[in-house]
């Protein structure tokens, strides 16, 4: 890495697990925000929906405004909207007040996930890239168990809405944070697109098979991550009278697994290609949801040892399909677009959160009030990621993006 251009490692941390911090932060206190609100359990889950919108929103417009601005300038302005967004977010007197809130908090937070990994490509490349993207993930991975952790003990001793007071103090702090020691990093050579050249690149990328790959991993890996936390509350808390601050324990496995794996993925990389770890990552997944769909048809998901056994088993093989392929698609899915890293990123990032506010959506329809759901929707994006993998894994050849540039 450029040293001119050295960040903390503890603020590149920071600005990408913030995010899915406050995507989960609040998930244990769900049924408490449904009673609260007087509002249904399905408009309460589509608040989780809703924010994967504005994420998408902000990642199509954050990447393209770092690109004419710099990175440091978008990110002070992501935060800054971030915090607006969750201020509203903690004042909300009605669900619907709250939808609105959560859009603009999304799209605000977008700008943690877009233009840190724009920051990291355009100071880092090859093997040294795919090596930080599997170290971060371990932040990618840790940030949303941490959310649950926390949210199930400040809801279960102050009530829902002190989570979103925690985050817009952090906003504060991370705001200070960003603007004392995040650097500008964009690149001089770095080609600012026109619209009629960002539709270009747009229409070109479209037409890349292996990007769409990537665009279903990632899509379906974040999916089953954020419908577990969107889902899982419901079943745990509500249906096995689990306490919300033990709830919250789940997330650290869901962490360990994925740190693991990308701990594996980044000590073998050397050794195995990123396509084969992405591959190994699909089939742990899809082994995990059937496995899972078993344990809830023979009723073996419940709260005594072997019940409890049998789910840590199940979601340490899911989660650790997941580890595997997030740095691995990441690290590789735009390594053609360097030229123009802020608004690649960015349509790249638009089109995977637009995939997962799909998912998170497929979940809310599938609740029922059992167990069934959650297993059933870890099948299906098994499959997909199956389907991804294959993608990615084939002899197609990009096409070079230096056309669109003429």
């Amino acid at each position: 890495m450029n040293n001119e251009k050295t960040i903390p490692i503890s603020l590149l941390i920071a600005l990408i697990g913030f995010p899915q911090i406050s995507e989960t932060i609040y998930t244990p206190a769900l049924p408490s925000v449904a009673a609260g609100l007087q509002a249904s359990a399905y408009i309460v889950e589509t608040t989780l929906s809703i924010y994967f919108l504005g994420f998408a929103l902000g990642v199509l417009i954050w990447g393209t405004i770092s690109d004419y601005l710099g990175r440091r300038t978008a990110m002070l302005a992501g935060i800054f909207v971030y915090g607006i967004g969750t201020l509203g977010c903690a004042l909300a007197q009605n669900v619907e007040a709250l939808l609105a809130w959560r859009f603009l908090q999304a799209f605000g937070a977008s700008v943690g996930s877009v233009i840190t990994q724009t920051i990291l490509r355009d100071s880092y490349s090859g093997t040294e890239q795919t090596k930080i993207f599997s170290v971060l993930t371990g932040a990618i991975a840790f940030s949303p168990a941490l959310g649950p952790i926390l949210g199930g003990f400040i809801s279960e001793f102050w009530g829902w809405r002190a989570n979103f007071w925690i985050l817009v103090l952090f906003a504060f702090c991370l705001s200070i944070f960003t603007f004392s020691f995040l650097p500008e990093t964009r690149p001089a050579n770095i080609v600012r697109l026109s619209a009629k050249k960002t539709a270009s690149l747009l229409l070109q990328m479209i037409g890349v098979r292996t990007l769409w790959g990537h665009i279903l991993l990632i899509g379906a890996t974040n999916g089953i991550l954020f419908g577990f936390y969107q889902e899982a509350p419901f079943i745990f808390i509500e249906q096995l009278q689990i306490a919300p601050s033990f709830y919250g324990l789940f997330g650290l496995l869901i962490a360990t697994a994925t740190i693991v794996a990308a701990k594996i993925s980044y000590q073998k990389n050397h050794i195995f290609s990123p396509q084969a770890f992405i591959q190994w990552g699909a089939l742990c997944v899809l082994l995990g949801a059937f496995l899972f769909m078993i344990f809830v048809l023979f009723e073996i998901l419940n709260t005594t040892v072997m019940g409890m056994g049998a789910t840590i088993l199940t979601l340490f093989l899911i989660f650790f399909g997941v580890g595997l392929i997030i740095p691995n698609s990441l690290s590789n899915a735009l390594k053609a677009y360097k030229h123009a890293a802020g608004t690649a990123g960015s349509i790249f990032g638009g089109f995977y959160y637009c995939l997962i506010a799909i998912f998170t959506w497929l979940i809310s329809l599938l609740h029922n009030g059992t167990a069934w759901p959650l297993p059933l929707y870890f099948i299906i994006l098994g499959i997909i990621l199956i389907i991804g993998s294959k993608m990615v894994c084939s002899k197609y050849l990009d096409q070079k993006p230096h056309s669109a540039m003429a």
